[in-house]
């Protein structure tokens, strides 16, 4: 079972959380002298690393092993009961590398920092009342560290476990809706203050699993998780060993070709409200980071401002790769799906890997073009809502640009499926890719979309327009090229 589970995660979600947790290790260092515990501490309690970083890639890593397996693996075990205990289990030792992964990155980027053992005094800049907190109940850092690092552990063993039991009971459409809204009411909590206060903060749950701090605020929260999360592994486990009904799900055969049977899989409602979700969200919170926009232009170039290079600016770049890579995660999901069988059978049938390649591209194309129309909108509507004259020419080139971006990335997550067999690699690829902005080389393939890397006057960049439509294009045809030379060769050898 830890092999089959194993392989449906694979390494490049541990590498990510690495990567993130280094990064934001890194960057609570900048420009502050501390020591080692006080370090660990300011990153263990930082809510919005854990809201935006941790718990994202730890519901993805759950939710690629959340459904059953077939009905031939779960006669081995005897029982249901014994079968789920096995693969909790096992998604539980996984989630402990996980956690090891997490806590040598923020070790390694305190390097350098001295050691302490006493509680800090009052010039401690914006942590001080953290501090004053776990003073209360831990005599010195390194037990607060402790402590806080092992109800985390204790919170991925739970969340582990109401992610399996979600996949049993319900398909896997239902369960990930259900999972994003209790990672959505995680979110809502650093906002509104009302949802620490009960009825409300029974829906945060994942905070408090995986937040110590949170559960120390009041007196009474402890307790109130501490009881509340044992009566819900009480349930779990009673209806996980007395309530299991068999499904067995056999796909309808499609009669019209590869090409409308991979559709269905990728446009389906909860991917496209994704997307939507994504581009909603990205529009709304440039509108409210920077108010009513003085013309089309003005409007335009925040929306796709980006990031440069030769520096770090944190949200430039979060809102960057929510902009290029999250719409990109369905569309790896469904390649990882697509050849997740390794099906000879379609081979013999089509007589050609290419036209199982053909019928990829043309998906992920359509899919790359829903996601560029719903773009154009958001560029254009605001404008027109403010009757301001449209810059088209700006525009186009900005959309263009981006579709072109977006593109050539899944071009490099597909290729990196091919080699190693798992999407994610792609998708750990494309990220550090992203990272590599920090230094100053303005030719970067990924990101060369954002308009503070173009020649605008209002930006400052330096790379002609034309230019880096060239460069992707020419990338994008190296790729697809290789792709029918040699990546559908190597995708069905692993």
């Amino acid at each position: 079972m830890m092999h089959r589970v194993w392989m449906r995660v694979g390494p490049g979600k541990l590498c990510l959380i690495f990567g993130l947790s280094l990064l934001f290790g890194l960057s609570e260092r900048v420009g502050v002298q501390s020591y080692l515990s006080y370090h660990l501490l300011t990153v263990l309690n930082d809510q919005y690393y854990f809201s935006f970083a941790v718990l994202p890639v730890f519901l993805f890593l759950c939710t690629s092993v959340m459904e059953d397996d077939t009905v031939l693996v779960l006669v081995r075990y005897g029982t249901y009961g014994r079968y789920f205990f096995h693969k909790w289990l096992a998604l539980s030792l996984i989630a402990v590398w996980f956690w090891i992964g997490q806590i040598g990155a923020l070790l390694l980027s305190g390097l350098g920092l001295p050691i302490t053992g006493n509680w800090p005094g009052a010039s401690v800049g914006q942590w001080r009342e953290v501090f004053i907190l776990l003073q209360k109940y831990f005599p010195s850092p390194w037990a607060a560290i402790l402590c806080c690092a092992g109800q985390m552990l204790l919170g991925y063993w739970m969340i582990a476990l109401i992610t399996l039991c979600l996949g049993h009971f319900f398909s896997r459409s239902m369960a990930v809706r259900l999972l994003m809204a209790l990672y959505l009411f995680a979110v809502l909590w650093i906002k509104l203050p009302v949802m620490s206060c009960p009825p409300f903060v029974y829906l945060t749950g994942l905070n408090h699993w995986v937040f110590l701090l949170h559960n120390l605020a009041y007196p009474w929260r402890l307790p109130l998780t501490t009881a509340t999360s044992a009566v819900l592994a009480a349930i779990m486990v009673w209806l996980v060993t007395c309530r299991w009904s068999r499904r067995i799900a056999v796909p309808g055969r499609c009669k019209q070709g590869l090409a409308p049977y991979y559709r269905r899989i990728l446009f389906t409602s909860k991917n496209v409200l994704i997307l939507v979700g994504m581009i909603l969200l990205v529009t709304v919170w440039t509108w409210v980071a920077g108010g009513v926009p003085e013309d089309s232009a003005d409007w335009l170039i925040r929306l796709f401002i980006g990031h440069g290079t030769g520096y770090f600016y944190p949200m430039g770049l979060l809102t960057l790769l929510t902009m290029e890579l999250l719409p990109l995660w369905p569309l790896g999901g469904f390649c990882t799906r697509a050849v997740g069988e390794r099906s000879i059978f379609l081979t013999v049938r089509l007589k050609r890997r290419n036209d199982i390649l053909w019928a990829l591209l043309h998906t992920g194309h359509l899919w790359i073009l829903l996601y560029g129309g719903l773009l154009t909108l958001a560029a254009i509507i605001p404008p027109l809502l403010l009757n301001f004259p449209l810059d088209r020419g700006l525009a186009a080139a900005a959309v263009g640009l981006k579709l072109l971006d977006v593109a050539f990335q899944f071009l490099l997550i597909l290729s990196a499926l091919c080699i190693t067999g798992h999407a994610t690699a792609g998708f750990v690829a494309a990220l550090l890719l992203h990272f590599l902005c920090v230094f100053p080389i303005s030719w970067l393939p990924t990101g060369i979309s954002s308009l503070a890397r173009l020649d605008f006057p209002q930006t400052g960049g330096t790379i002609p327009g034309a230019a880096a439509a060239v460069l992707l294009a020419a990338l994008y045809l190296a790729l697809v090229l290789w792709l029918y030379g040699r990546g559908i060769k190597r995708l069905f050898n692993h």
